[in-house]
């Protein structure tokens, strides 16, 4: 029969928890600004400093979610002394950093559920997953979605063991704050809906049994009714105090609600349709060039789950806790892989979930070797073994072992890489900085981006050059020094160009290319050419011959207009647009022609060769 053992030592334990904080920071803030802004990290960015400028949040139904991460980071700021024009993506990764440090922290708070070992050994996986560790330098909604999502269970748990209060109100603001930073969070509300359920069939009831020879308090506190309406009312206090910009806008409160409907149009797809077992694969098994698996953390807490289920000695308060949080992390997951619409980081708050269960499975196997030492170590040897490949895993993926980006921006290696920015575009805005210090505008150098996506996350990278257009579509006209625009549709935006323009190609992102045109005259200063020079008159049988050029002449281009008359002849003529980079003709196809790039122009695209297939 398995026996109960003792607790695991207090030094043990804080040495594991202390290593979980180690390799948590290590991973999580070594080299933040290594990897491109994503486009979703770039529009978050730019809505942050909208708020930081302004002082408001203008809140978008369609696609932005909610204002809690902003503030959060204008918070951060002004401890830290970032202002809207100092602010780096560094920085805005480090507010994601400290809430994925509070995901190490949470199984403390539930220490005395997960026991001593369990709760190290949680904090220790939450620290080395990959998936947690990549989207912990991510600037986006879910990780500190997922912190919420933590704090929420266990206020609400604590409040069942105590009826104090203060716990209702703590869960109250924490289930604002959740609306306030994503509207999906029905979702987790449902899936906790339904651990509550299946917990109270199975054990009954959440509250700690005291004896009836107790001489502890016997007041009740409030009844589960009166407690939901409080944090209910805490909650939408909460939300619409962040939503209004402190009840000024009541518009965007309105919208928060009505904006359910937009999302229900979403959860079909909408481009990001994927089968139902892809977050199975990111969980479990996955092979992106090398094999990606978390499948420690899953099969660890599988075990977790059959323990809460099966182990009737365990007190039933506890018992009662980890029921519902097996169901939960069981219910999202379905629910996520029911939904058409997938995102790799959608699933982090079931992760984490894992994570803690995962706990429980590694205390329930080792009460079961309690009398047998020598398959403890053994178990023990694997875990660490486990535990280290968690941790190579998680050096790939934000290339922790790589001076340069090489896999963390990778689909072909990474699978939680999705849709990201190609390290080139960070080259491309570097260029662009270039031209505009050498233009006579300076940083009012005019920039036309034309690209279907309106080419973000440029305008994070560009945000501080005054005179950028952003378009989806080719407009009425097209003038500018520099103009940025998809591959396919640089035959369209020459025609409407005046002059010559020099092309160079670069990568935004997989399968997505940009043609950048420059102004021949501000390219020649970019390659360090002299002006070109007028060309000279032509010759007519009546008139001298004419003098031979300056040495200099000859290193005019070779694009230059055709002779004109005498009468007609300018001091600077304009470029024949006949004798553009790109020559349409009604009997052949558009052709682009690049020159191959010469001494200073920044590279193209880089290709990630898998150096296991060398």
């Amino acid at each position: 029969m398995v026996r109960e053992t003792s607790q695991t030592k207090w030094t043990t334990w804080l040495v594991l928890f202390l290593l979980a904080l180690g390799l948590g920071w290590m991973y999580r803030t070594t080299d933040l600004a290594k990897r491109p802004m994503h486009t979703d990290e770039a529009i978050l960015g730019m809505k942050t400093l909208e708020l930081m400028n302004t002082g408001r949040f203008q809140y978008d139904p369609h696609d932005y979610h909610g204002p809690f991460l902003h503030y959060a980071t204008r918070l951060v700021a002004s401890f830290s002394g970032w202002t809207a024009n100092t602010l780096h993506e560094q920085d805005l990764r480090w507010v994601i950093v400290l809430f994925g440090m509070g995901l190490i922290l949470v199984p403390v708070l539930a220490s005395d559920v997960l026991g001593r070992l369990g709760s190290a050994i949680a904090a220790l996986l939450i620290a080395v997953s990959p998936m947690m560790t990549y989207y912990s330098r991510y600037y986006i909604m879910e990780v500190p979605f997922a912190l919420l999502t933590a704090f929420f269970m266990i206020a609400a748990w604590r409040w069942s063991q105590s009826k104090n209060v203060l716990w209702l109100i703590l869960a109250g603001i924490v289930l604002g704050l959740m609306h306030a930073t994503k509207e999906t969070f029905i979702l987790n509300i449902a899936a906790m809906f339904a651990g509550w359920a299946v917990a109270k069939v199975v054990v009954g009831s959440f509250e700690l049994k005291r004896s009836s020879f107790s001489f502890g308090s016997k007041n009740r506190g409030l009844g589960w009714r009166a407690a939901i309406w409080l944090v209910v009312i805490v909650a939408a206090i909460v939300s619409v105090t962040l939503y209004s910009n402190g009840f000024h806008d009541w518009q965007s409160v309105k919208e928060s609600v009505l904006t359910y409907q937009y999302y229900v149009e979403r959860a079909g797809g909408s481009g990001h349709e994927k089968p139902w077992h892809y977050y199975l694969t990111l969980l479990f098994w996955r092979r992106n060039a090398f094999l990606w698996t978390e499948a420690l953390i899953g099969g660890l807490a599988i075990l977790g789950m059959l323990n809460a289920f099966l182990n009737a000695r365990r007190p039933s308060h506890h018992r009662a806790f980890l029921i519902f949080l097996s169901v939960y992390a069981v219910a999202l997951l379905v629910g996520y892989s029911i939904l058409p619409y997938k995102t790799p980081w959608s699933i982090l708050c079931v992760d984490h979930a894992f994570a803690l269960l995962a706990g429980v499975g590694v205390s329930g196997i080792f009460r079961i070797l309690a009398d047998h030492p020598f398959f403890k170590t053994l178990v023990g040897g694997l875990l660490a073994a486990g535990i280290y490949n968690l941790c190579h895993q998680t050096s790939l993926a934000i290339d922790y072992h790589f001076p340069q980006t090489r896999y963390a921006a990778s689909e072909d290696h990474n699978p939680y890489v999705y849709s990201h920015t190609s390290p080139n575009l960070v080259l491309l805005a570097k260029h662009l900085h270039d031209l505009a210090a050498l233009s006579p505008e300076g940083k009012d150098m005019s920039v036309q981006v034309i690209q279907s996506e309106q080419g973000w996350p440029l305008g994070w990278y560009l945000r501080d050059l005054k005179k950028v257009g952003y378009q989806a579509e080719i407009p009425t006209a097209v003038a500018a020094a520099v103009v940025i625009t998809d591959v396919d549709k640089e035959p369209d935006v020459r025609a409407k160009l005046t002059g010559a323009y020099e092309t160079s190609l670069y990568g935004l992102r997989p399968g997505i290319n940009l043609s950048v045109l420059v102004q021949q005259d501000l390219w020649d200063k970019f390659m360090g050419k002299p002006p070109t020079m007028p060309p000279p008159a032509p010759t007519t049988p009546e008139s001298p011959a004419p003098p031979t050029p300056a040495p200099e002449a000859l290193l005019q281009s070779s694009k230059t207009t055709p002779a004109m008359p005498p009468s007609e002849a300018l001091p600077l003529a304009p470029i024949n647009p006949d004798a553009l980079l790109i020559k349409p003709t009604p009997e052949k196809k558009t052709e682009i022609i690049i020159n191959p790039p010469p001494v200073g122009v920044p590279p193209k695209a880089q290709i990630v060769t898998d150096e296991e297939k060398k």
